[in-house]
């Protein structure tokens, strides 16, 4: 399945962003998604579904973390379902950051091999927290010792 979505995600970014909802993705967890009724199982799902389709249009549209480039990324994701949207959350490095409770009950941390590799790696949580919302799941990226980026996806 995952060459697939990755297929699908260069057709995605391969040409300029398409009309709200005009774009439709049938992956079994997104076509059954009942906001009220969902599991936890369902939202990780869900969570690590738009994370690769953000960081695969983060790198093949050559996008920074600026204002401009969440906008463009935005627009892609609006195009497949103007209900989810993502916050970007980007803080100065400061090692009391590692103390946040962003950091502390985040869901993953996003591999250095973020930028260069097809496929980077997620290293979970050792800590397991029950999460209830799609906002609960949280990605850290940790820009050298620059700054701490925190990604997460939530239900507009």
């Amino acid at each position: 399945m995952q060459n697939n979505i990755f297929q699908i995600f260069n057709t995605i970014f391969s040409e300029d962003p398409k009309l709200p909802k005009s774009i439709c993705l049938e992956i079994d967890v997104l076509d059954s998604i009942n906001q009220n009724q969902i599991t936890e199982t369902q939202l990780s799902d869900i969570f690590e579904i738009y994370l690769h389709m953000f960081i695969y249009g983060f790198k093949k549209l050559n996008l920074s973390f600026d204002e401009k480039s969440i906008l463009i990324l935005k627009q892609y994701f609006a195009s497949l379902d103007p209900s989810i949207s993502f916050n970007i959350d980007i803080k100065q490095f400061e090692t009391k950051l590692f103390k946040d409770p962003q950091y502390l009950y985040r869901y993953c941390i996003i591999d250095s091999s973020f930028i260069i590799d097809d496929q980077p790696l997620f290293i979970s949580n050792a800590n397991k927290f029950n999460r209830t919302k799609l906002n609960e799941y949280i990605a850290v990226y940790q820009d050298e010792y620059e700054s701490m980026i925190f990604v997460s996806f939530d239900f507009v």
